[in-house]
């Protein structure tokens, strides 16, 4: 399918970075083939970071997200709010599903990506905005909703095992995917993290070997139907 050009490919991210690390394979390829993409990320802000104890201002993670994107050639992207990070479950999830519908009725996606939901607070609310937003109704068209997937969801006490499962061959461009990552330095863990350069080739390639190709991204399929 994205090899016809025609495809409108809504991804929808808890954080900057998520978008890379779940469907950056995806991204590159769509845009390879003149699809649309347009990537939506839910929250940054100004946080102090465990991993490496220095604040990382929201204008950083904005620009890192750019820098990502471009590198994957999309330029089609933006961010719902720019304070809130590690915060969303502290908004009323009406006012996040109304921002997700104003999305998806001046977008008209063909297809829509969002992320499988984890430990993280901002995932499952996102997740859970996501699936209310895209109900079934008349005014939409979309031919495949998918989520996708990202090394923390190996910290996970709800699997996932009863959704159609989907594959995207990234043997073209696993070094893209991994470049685009090194765009979001701000987020850099060391090579043994699930966070890691190392860990998101590492991923891809377990995932290649469930399809016998070198890489690969896995979706889990929501809905989709055949034109």
């Amino acid at each position: 399918m994205l090899t016809t050009g025609k495809e409108k490919i809504l991804i929808v991210a808890p954080h900057a970075d998520d978008e890379v690390l779940g469907c950056g394979g995806l991204i590159e390829k769509a845009r390879r083939f003149q699809n649309e993409v347009k990537v939506v990320v839910g929250a940054v802000g100004d946080i102090i970071h465990p991993h490496s104890g220095e604040k990382v201002t929201a204008q950083t993670r904005i620009i890192e997200l750019q820098n990502a994107l471009a590198d994957l050639g999309c330029h089609d992207f933006e961010v719902i709010y720019k304070d809130k990070d590690s915060l969303l479950d502290t908004i009323p999830k009406r006012e996040i599903i109304m921002k997700l519908d104003q999305i998806l009725d001046h977008f008209k996606p063909t297809m829509v990506f969002i992320p499988l939901p984890s430990y993280h607070q901002d995932h499952l609310v996102l997740f859970e905005a996501c699936f209310a937003a895209l109900r079934p109704k008349p005014t939409q068209f979309i031919k495949l909703i998918a989520m996708y997937e990202y090394p923390l969801i190996s910290w996970q006490y709800r699997k996932f095992w009863n959704t159609g499962e989907l594959y995207l061959d990234l043997t073209q461009t696993i070094d893209r995917k991994v470049n685009a990552f090194l765009k979001h330095k701000s987020q850099q863990r060391s090579s043994n993290h699930l966070i890691s350069p190392e860990s998101v080739k590492k991923w891809a390639e377990m995932r290649g070997l469930e399809i016998g190709v070198p890489y690969a991204e896995k979706f889990y399929i929501l809905r989709s139907h055949i034109l």
